[in-house]
């Protein structure tokens, strides 16, 4: 085996800081909402990209995986969930036919209107609860506006709600919710918002934790019962910590790509024990783009000079 199988399962990694779990629960309480009340709960999740929407998304399906039923003496796929990025460009037709494949349907064949129909019963056969749209700030690209395509995307997503009473949830970056709630019946029917922002120092209150610091917590544990893999100093120690920040500047996207390169470069030595010349080998390896704060070394610098630039 080698190192990189070794360390397949570090991206099953999950960190339940409180802005993620209040995301996921609140999703999580939409769905359930529509199901009690058979009128659609819709949301959106927001934020910039590598700040761990799509992990949401991810646990949310792994959650409410499908499974077989019988009924009426038949077997019946039940997909409570499922979750896909947008296609992009994006018309109707076009995301009709992947949610449509998300299903298991894998006949395109016909008109707007019959793959539309086709997709209404399939939702309702498949006992579907929650859709789950990544991306879909592509509905918004320059071109889409200009021939209101977006326009007609959303509506038609506003009517997929309606007629059949699922919770929908629209994950994108942070400008999709200006744009969707130009319309009011839009902003409206998506007024549960959700939004996650890169991992911070900075304490709400002398007894919390920083997000950062208690991501690098779980991280940290995670690696030790899974791997074996220990690191000194501790990711959550003053020293690394900020350096971690500098490097990242809180992305969670990045702040696990710099710890995956470290821990293989440990392996790569045959060695359990992850340093700070693995970090400096990780953040300076060429073909790997990170979100530093500063142009300077920082796995070079003295204590008092990280500190300076914090």
């Amino acid at each position: 085996m080698n190192n990189i199988e070794k360390l397949l399962k570090f991206k099953n990694f999950i960190s339940n800081y409180e802005e993620f779990s209040f995301a996921l629960n609140g999703i999580t309480e939409c769905m359930n909402i529509s199901i009690a009340n058979n009128k659609p709960i819709c949301s959106l999740l927001l934020g910039a990209g590598g700040v761990g929407k799509s992990t949401i998304g991810l646990v949310l399906k792994n959650r409410n995986k499908p499974y077989t039923e019988l009924k009426n003496g038949f077997e019946k796929q039940c997909i409570p969930v499922f979750y896909l990025p947008v296609p992009s460009p994006i018309t109707i037709k076009s995301l009709t036919i992947r949610m449509l494949e998300e299903l298991g349907c894998n006949d395109q064949k016909g008109t707007s209107e019959q793959l539309n129909y086709r997709l209404r019963v399939l939702l309702k056969e498949c006992e579907t609860r929650l859709i789950l749209l990544d991306e879909f700030h592509h509905i918004y690209s320059t071109t889409a506006k200009k021939n209101r395509t977006s326009e007609n995307v959303a509506n038609w997503i506003k009517t997929l709600a309606d007629e059949s009473k699922i919770s929908i949830c629209l994950i994108g970056l942070p400008d999709l919710q200006s744009n969707l709630f130009l319309d009011t019946q839009l902003a409206r029917r998506f007024s549960h918002v959700f939004t996650l922002s890169p991992l911070s120092l900075n304490q709400k209150d002398k007894d919390t934790p920083s997000t950062l610091i208690i991501f690098l917590i779980q991280l940290e544990k995670f690696l030790s019962d899974q791997f074996k893999l220990t690191i000194s100093p501790s990711l959550f120690s003053v020293e690394l910590s900020k350096r971690i920040f500098l490097a990242t500047s809180g992305y969670q996207a990045y702040v696990t790509e710099l710890v995956y390169h470290s821990c293989l470069n440990a392996l790569s030595e045959n060695r359990i024990t992850i340093n700070l010349l693995d970090f400096d080998h990780a953040y300076s390896k060429k073909g790997i783009l990170y979100k530093p704060l500063t142009k300077k070394n920082i796995f070079h610098l003295t204590n008092t000079e990280i500190s300076n630039l914090m």
